[in-house]
């Protein structure tokens, strides 16, 4: 991945640490499975990314023109603690 193509990731993750959500290694491993995600986060201007949370749903996620990005996130508490995962849905419209 190209430096530029770093920085917006970067960018989706703060813009997800913000909200309180934490899945920076679930970020980059998406990019890097996908390289039509790829293309268009590079072919976009990071400002005209959308983010959004929906709560009910567990969801966390952005859009990149006509494909949307959710990652729905599982809770649970363990001997170690509270943690969450999440697992990654791609949608074209």
């Amino acid at each position: 991945m190209n430096e530029e193509l770093i920085k917006k990731i970067e960018g989706i993750n703060r813009e997800f640490e913000k909200r309180e959500f934490f899945i920076k290694e679930d970020v980059y491993e998406l990019f890097e499975m996908r390289e039509d995600l790829r293309g268009k986060l590079e072919a976009m201007k990071f400002k005209k990314i959308e983010f959004f949370v929906i709560e009910d749903e567990n969801c966390i996620g952005f859009t990149l023109e006509d494909v949307q990005v959710n990652f729905f996130l599982e809770f649970g508490c363990d001997d170690e603690g509270e943690w969450y995962e999440a697992t990654a849905e791609v949608v074209f419209f």
